[in-house]
């Protein structure tokens, strides 16, 4: 009966494990999140690579300052619908979504600040939303943009 139970709850860690990973951007790595292409990035000199103009939509996290923050959990929206929900240890949150109305969550990550944007995208060009946060301490910042 141990082994049962001992498989059975190793079995569900795996499964968590999975799950959990799907929704974290990887730094400079794109992936597709519940379809929507998706890349956490800013930071130092990967943030000039060609490849992020071709995303619709970027977030940029930042002090009312100016001071890029990371570490964060971001949720994509439309029409009330969550489209993705992802973690990032980055200043910017790229998504490859088609023209529309959207809103964007950004919850820091060890401070439970919560702000939000509502933006439209066009499908020209890219949509930048700035989230701001008053500096938070013990959160971590980047130089200032």
């Amino acid at each position: 009966m141990r082994l049962i139970l001992v498989g059975a709850i190793s079995a569900i860690s795996v499964v968590a494990a999975l799950s959990a990973t799907r929704a974290l951007a990887v730094q400079d790595m794109p992936t597709t999140i519940d379809g929507i292409p998706t890349v956490c990035t800013g930071v130092g000199s990967s943030k000039d690579d060609p490849r992020w103009k071709d995303y619709p939509v970027k977030i940029v996290l930042a002090t009312t300052g100016g001071a890029d923050l990371a570490n964060a959990h971001v949720t994509l929206t439309r029409a009330g619908h969550t489209l993705v929900e992802t973690d990032c240890d980055g200043p910017w949150v790229l998504f490859k979504a088609p023209p529309g109305q959207y809103m964007a969550t950004a919850t820091l990550n060890g401070s439970g600040q919560s702000h939000s944007a509502s933006f439209s995208a066009s499908g020209a060009g890219q949509k930048e939303v700035n989230i701001l946060f008053n500096a938070p301490s013990g959160v971590p910042t980047t130089e200032a943009r």
